[in-house]
């Protein structure tokens, strides 16, 4: 999951939990959603938010996400 990515590394989001609509409907309002590249950019200690950047783009933007909605996003490496 999202979770596992380590500071800077990218994947390829593969899939979403689909049990809850409402977060489906607010990872979408991000651009979060299967086949989008997002790269960690930051990790909070403590269990705080990662911060995501989505696109492929240096300038895309970048949304801090908790780790019960970042647990829902799965996604693919190259690595």
């Amino acid at each position: 999951c999202l979770t596992s990515l380590r500071t800077g590394q990218s994947g390829r989001v593969a899939r979403v939990v689909d049990d809850d609509p409402a977060l489906l409907r607010y990872l979408t309002e991000l651009g979060i959603m299967p086949r989008v590249t997002v790269t960690v950019t930051e990790r909070a200690p403590f269990d705080g938010p990662l911060h995501v950047r989505v696109g492929r783009a240096k300038s895309g933007p970048i949304y801090p996400l908790g780790p019960q909605v970042a647990n829902q996003v799965y996604v693919e490496t190259n690595d």
